[in-house]
């Protein structure tokens, strides 16, 4: 026989036993859960019969169990548990909040008054200026007076022999 073939072989009878062991095992743990759920169910009824024969109530065994542990009624220890919760849950809060800011630090916010303190020094140096420019004259209109002509003394002349552009008989 081929070792290849036999080596197949008890591979598949293997893997068939442990399938096989699986499976009654899961069945095992199935009747055993049912079982147990049945025997708690019966001690209950049990210890509920034996209470009752002596005279106390179910309700009234619980109480008296909170009181002797820990020395207050049922509504107390509800009282305080709640209390406790709430505080466990803002101090959770904040200590998430302390971490989250550790870890990720908000970046801080940039200031803008400067800017706008700028923006007012402009403005003011702007109107400062302006209240300081001297006052154009009026124009004189052109119907009210001829226009004169300038002395030809007056015009610059220029040294190599052209006349100048602001002399007005050279400008026909």
């Amino acid at each position: 026989m081929d070792e290849v073939k036999a080596m197949t072989r008890a591979g598949e009878s293997v893997g068939r036993a442990v399938g096989t062991g699986l499976r009654s095992a899961r069945l095992g743990a199935c009747r055993a859960g049912r079982a147990g759920m049945e025997m708690s169910r019966q001690a209950a009824a049990l210890a509920e019969h034996e209470l009752t024969n002596r005279g106390i109530d179910p309700d009234e065994l619980q109480e008296r169990i909170a009181r002797r542990t820990t020395g207050m009624s049922r509504k107390e220890l509800r009282k305080r548990s709640r209390k406790a919760r709430k505080q466990l849950a803002k101090n959770a809060e904040t200590a998430r909040r302390e971490l989250a800011a550790r870890i990720a630090p908000e970046p801080k916010r940039r200031r803008r008054w400067p800017w706008v303190l700028l923006v007012l020094a402009g403005i003011a140096a702007a109107g400062v200026a302006l209240s300081r420019r001297p006052e154009e004259l009026p124009v004189a209109e052109a119907d009210d007076q001829p226009p004169r002509e300038t002395p030809r003394s007056s015009v610059p002349s220029q040294g190599d022999g052209r006349h100048s552009a602001l002399d007005p008989e050279h400008q026909r």
